[in-house]
């Protein structure tokens, strides 16, 4: 996830070697319970970090990790995460484990995707949905009434915190958390996205909390509906189908997809990789339906960009007959993947998926470019030129020769 790197207070160089003391002795660990001591003292040091509110500490300590102990790194950006999204609530003598979630959506549409505040109706049918298919009897949950865009959720793992505080509050009072859309930046117009349903869970101490924790295959009665399978597959399948149509309502006009709920961390790099190759069906249906172009009828261009590593791949889409662009989209590169991993055959199979078979890969090595006026990114036409994609203006034709 990426942070606005804004002014902060001056950083702990104590703080700072601390947290990568620490990071590294887990990285380095040769046992479990070894890993259960310097888990413990890491995440003290973490939750201490976060109560301040500042992330400078764990910045500094990330970007010395990334430096010199890849290992060590890995470990530290799971404990952040686990600090931030796990914890455990107090609630009537009895100690309970408190997750916050995110159940990602892709969706495109010709017209604006939708974000805001969900209403009461809708909000109830979600609730009915999350409790038959995700959770088991003994959990308690809550969700907040917003639909949020990628541009409304928190930066930054203070502000992360912050509202995985609230949600935890919220599941402990029994209520959804309201948000105030005021409060919230504005969404960006594209024409594929991802939006967010956000909420917490808590469970007793140890005990599970999704159908799919339980032994797999084991069929067992939730809410009154009997024969629920735990297996993630069958409860994806009946998810999809579900809660589809609760959010109905809220999509009119969108093509739309929901994914299975989790984690918030593990949810949103689920999200950021699929909303790729969903992008991409949705660009080339787009231009299908807008246009009147079949897919024999299209070009694809594909190139990498570059900052100091390589960051992304753009795709041009072209016409056959014409060499300026008339859409781009980005394939950015998440997690691990950088300038060995098999991006481009991944890129180019799920263009092929979509039908485009006439594709062109420039070597070359671009710049991260954007128009300097409106601030998009350039892509690349077939000849290697970083141009400004320019859509047809309406009632403009575009002609197309098959051959």
């Amino acid at each position: 996830m990426k942070r606005s790197h804004v002014p902060r207070r001056t950083r702990s160089p104590r703080a700072v070697q601390e947290l990568v003391r620490l990071a590294a002795g887990l990285a380095a660990s040769g046992s479990r319970t070894e890993d259960t001591f310097w888990e413990n003292r890491l995440g003290v040091k973490i939750n201490t970090q976060l109560h301040t509110g500042d992330d400078q500490n764990l910045e500094a300590a990330l970007e010395l990790l990334y430096d010199t102990d890849p290992a060590g790194y890995g470990e530290f950006i799971y404990a952040i995460e686990a600090a931030i999204e796990c914890g455990t609530l107090t609630h009537e003598d009895c100690i309970y484990d408190v997750l916050m979630f995110a159940a990602p959506v892709l969706t495109w549409s010709r017209f604006s995707i939708p974000s805001g505040p969900i209403p009461e109706a809708t909000l109830n049918n979600l609730r009915k949905q999350f409790q038959t298919h995700m959770l088991l009897e003994n959990a308690q949950f809550s969700l907040a009434d917003y639909l949020f865009s990628p541009d409304q959720l928190p930066r930054g793992y203070r502000l992360t915190h912050e509202l995985a505080s609230k949600l935890w509050a919220a599941v402990g009072g029994g209520q959804d958390l309201h948000m105030n859309p005021r409060q919230l930046a504005e969404t960006g117009r594209f024409l594929s996205d991802t939006r967010y349903l956000l909420g917490a869970i808590a469970v007793p101490q140890g005990k599970p909390m999704f159908h799919w924790q339980e032994v797999s295959g084991t069929n067992h009665v939730s809410n009154g509906v009997p024969g629920v399978k735990s297996s993630k597959q069958e409860i994806l399948h009946s998810w999809k189908t579900q809660c589809g149509e609760a959010l109905r309502s809220l999509f009119q006009g969108c093509a739309f997809e929901v994914l299975l709920p989790d984690g918030f961390f593990s949810a949103w790099r689920m999200a950021d990789r699929l909303a790729r190759p969903y992008s991409m069906h949705a660009t080339v249906d787009f231009l299908q339906s807008t246009l009147n172009i079949p897919t024999s009828g299209l070009c694809a261009v594909i190139a990498p960009f570059h900052d100091q590593f390589l960051e992304e791949y753009r795709v041009s889409f072209t016409s056959m007959d014409r060499n300026n662009v008339l859409y781009g989209i980005v394939w950015a590169l998440v997690g691990e993947e950088d300038e060995n991993s098999d991006t481009v055959t991944q890129i180019e199979t799920t263009l092929q998926e979509c039908g485009i078979t006439n594709i062109t890969l420039l070597d070359n090595r671009f710049s991260l470019e954007y128009c300097e006026e409106c601030g998009v990114p350039l892509f690349p036409n077939s000849e290697g030129e970083v141009v400004h994609a320019e859509f047809p203006e309406e009632g403009e034709k575009i002609l197309v020769h098959l051959h």
